[in-house]
């Protein structure tokens, strides 16, 4: 049975249209605008007399931060709409992106911060500030022109789900192995995040793919590396079937071979061989650069322009492109996404932090963990990993920027 902790802190153009996650999984919920050189017409809401409401010219603008209310967000999706969206349905789906209009969303700078200019008629609406599974919904009403600054409380990603509320967040488990070295629940907690259901029965939910289906993201921290859990054929479909159908999957460190038995030859790891827990490795800290430009951005504007990743045992030796299912489940090429690397002393720069599609979910591995040994500050490759954990939460189809 799970161990439930209750983690708490002290704390536009026609035709441009943005990729955002359906709450019903499956069918897109906003169209975009129709094909025209021109910008489509709102219809004002009528006042009773025969007359419609004014449009207003305003200005949306905020900063969105994390859970814990410290950290600014970058690249989190912020709109509004006239219809109060629906929560998002719980357990793992193939969450397909939807379009919105041009001038009714803005995307966070690297440093939170979001703006944009429209034109809006006299009326109420819900502002949506959204990240993969993490969705705070608001009430607010517009009736004049200006600039609108959304409160802090508006623009905070939620910690919890709510429903009720306008809250929702993916659920998590944090599955322990009979040793575990990285405490991914202090991570976690530092984040503002405050629910999540941690496994102290090994790694049992793995074998019930029932239960398993019911949890958005899956941990697996740090732990024995030659578990022979995973040797077992339906563990691996299992996981298989998990991360097809919409599951994200989180694995760190030593517990490399939840990665490399049911999804072989994407990543190779110094050392292996055919045999389970070859790879070697010891007990390292290096100078690691953000390769992704939007997660570098980021940790520069929140202050990691520099760092070091501490707390590696393995090193991945090679990232490899191969066939796998797409969305639809036919072939396509997939090459892994390299989001950090770093240098071991005495070696070369390596991939630390890695993910890879399948299907309509996603698989990340990190060389080193997450856990909080570094007090109450957050790490930059916590804060990286989060960063990661985000965006491969991320509805599945391609993504535009607003121009």
């Amino acid at each position: 049975m799970p161990v439930r902790h209750k983690l708490t802190l002290s704390v536009a153009l026609t035709g441009l249209v943005i990729a955002a996650c359906s709450s019903s999984g499956s069918r897109a919920t906003f169209e975009p605008p129709p094909a025209t050189d021109e910008k489509p017409a709102e219809q004002p809401p009528a006042l009773g007399n025969g007359k419609s409401a004014p449009l207003n010219d305003v200005t949306i603008k905020g900063t969105v931060f994390a859970p814990n209310g410290d950290l600014p967000m970058a690249n989190t999706l912020v709109y509004v709409t006239r219809e109060e969206p629906a929560p998002i349905p719980e357990g793992i789906r193939c969450d397909e992106c939807v379009g919105l209009q041009a001038d009714m969303y803005a995307m966070s700078n690297a440093d939170g911060t979001f703006e944009w200019a429209t034109q809006l008629p006299t009326a109420d609406y819900w502002v949506v500030v959204q990240k993969g599974q993490f969705r705070r919904v608001r009430k607010i009403t517009v009736d004049k022109a200006g600039e609108i600054e959304l409160e802090k409380e508006m623009t905070t990603l939620p910690g919890r789900r709510d429903a009720a509320k306008g809250d929702d967040v993916p659920k998590m488990a944090i599955l322990k192995g009979s040793s575990y070295h990285d405490h991914i629940d202090e991570t976690l907690s530092k984040l503002g995040i405050e629910d999540v259901d941690s496994f102290e029965d090994g790694r049992k939910l793995l074998e019930n793919p029932a239960e398993l289906a019911k949890y958005n993201v899956v941990f697996i921290p740090c732990g024995e590396k030659d578990a022979p859990q995973i040797a077992k054929p339906a563990v691996k479909q299992n996981i298989k079937d998990y991360v097809a159908g919409g599951g994200r999957f989180y694995v760190t460190d030593w517990s490399y071979e939840y990665v490399r038995q049911p999804f072989p030859n994407f990543l190779a790891w110094e050392g292996q061989t055919s045999a389970l827990g070859s790879g070697t490795g010891s007990l390292w800290t290096g100078p690691a650069k953000a390769v992704d430009q939007g997660l570098g951005d980021w940790l520069s504007a929140t202050g990691d322009a520099k760092f070091d990743v501490e707390g590696n045992w393995t090193e991945v030796s090679q990232v490899r492109t191969l066939q796998g299912p797409g969305p639809d489940g036919s072939p396509v090429e997939i090459t892994p996404r390299v989001w950090v690397t770093a240098t071991k002393p005495g070696s070369v720069s390596r991939p630390t932090t890695v993910s890879f599609e399948h299907q309509c979910g996603r698989v990340l591995f990190s060389t080193y963990h997450t856990e909080s040994d570094f007090g109450s500050t957050l790490h930059a490759q916590e804060k990286a990993l989060f960063y990661v954990l985000l965006e491969v939460g991320v509805c599945v189809g391609e993504q535009e920027k607003p121009k």
